[in-house]
């Protein structure tokens, strides 16, 4: 029944998107020295305009700081996304958490995963543990599957609304799920149309992503810079802070399972996701400099 709810909203959604924002051209990603250490997330391609409602403040009026980072490694217990050599998204999306982890952990932040073995873990409780815990940021990692198989594509979600089928169609399947109910319609409806969090989680997707991007572009050249999207995400609508859905790679084709087999390119997703949440946090911390 859940489920059929959910999949009811998609489909508004899609209806109601074309009312509620337009969508900016695709653009292409300049090519960026794996070993500098800042590059231009401005070059990013985004294919949906972020919204202009509700306002945001600058962020120097009032100093902000990551202190409490949640990752959620996808999937868990069931396998996700499977290649058809048998490697499954849950063990890829646990190995680069457990290693983004131990790459933080030198930090000052705290890093907690939602599980750090395999096991079942519902939406809702992967929401309610980055909510209790008061978590800053939000990382969910995924390891994506798709059609037709040549794609090696890479991308980022922040909470919103699209009328892109094959993102409904992802959405649909990572919110089967769901635990929400009928009388949860607005609720869902006002975040992703109106979260006043869309500018921070749209900010860390782009960091993400072009770090992402410009760190395994060396050792897979075919990888496609897809960019940051908008999607109503289960797990970006309900919780409380800034938050994104990553797909790392697809299992769908067979020249990015067989680099996912090899650790160094799992520690090179790990280092790219690490670099991006500095560079998030520090820029927080300029935000405040410049504001004093």
């Amino acid at each position: 029944m859940c489920g059929s709810l959910v999949a009811v909203a998609l489909v508004y959604l899609t209806l109601a998107a074309d009312m509620v924002r337009g969508r900016a051209p695709l653009q292409s990603a300049a090519p960026v020295n794996v070993a500098t250490p800042i590059v231009n997330v401005e070059l990013t391609p985004e294919w949906d305009a972020p919204l202009s409602h509700p306002r945001p403040i600058d962020r120097s009026a009032i100093p902000l700081s990551v202190k409490t980072i949640v990752i959620d490694p996808g999937h868990g217990g069931e396998p996700g996304a499977t290649s058809e050599s048998g490697l499954t998204e849950k063990e890829i999306t646990l190995d680069v958490a457990l290693r983004l982890r131990r790459l933080l952990k030198e930090e000052p932040f705290e890093v907690l995963l939602t599980r750090d073995t395999d096991h079942r873990l519902s939406l809702d409780k992967r929401v309610s543990f980055a909510n209790e815990n008061k978590a800053d940021l939000f990382v969910s990692i995924h390891v994506n599957s798709m059609e037709p198989h040549t794609i090696r594509a890479l991308e980022t979600y922040y909470v919103g609304p699209t009328d892109d089928p094959t993102t409904l169609k992802l959405a649909s399947r990572e919110n089967k799920e769901s635990e929400y109910s009928l009388s949860d319609y607005k609720k869902i409806l006002e975040k992703i149309y109106v979260d006043a969090r869309r500018d921070e989680s749209r900010a860390l997707a782009k960091t993400i992503q072009s770090q992402l991007f410009h760190s395994l572009k060396t050792a897979n050249p075919e990888l496609e810079n897809r960019g940051v999207r908008t999607a109503p995400f289960v797990v970006l609508i309900g919780t409380q802070m800034p938050a994104i859905l990553v797909e790392i790679a697809c299992l769908s084709n067979d020249d990015e399972v067989d680099l996912l087999t090899k650790p160094d390119y799992r520690e090179n997703i790990a280092l790219a996701l690490a670099q991006g949440i500095r560079r998030y946090a520090h820029s927080l911390t300029l935000a405040e400099r410049k504001g004093s």
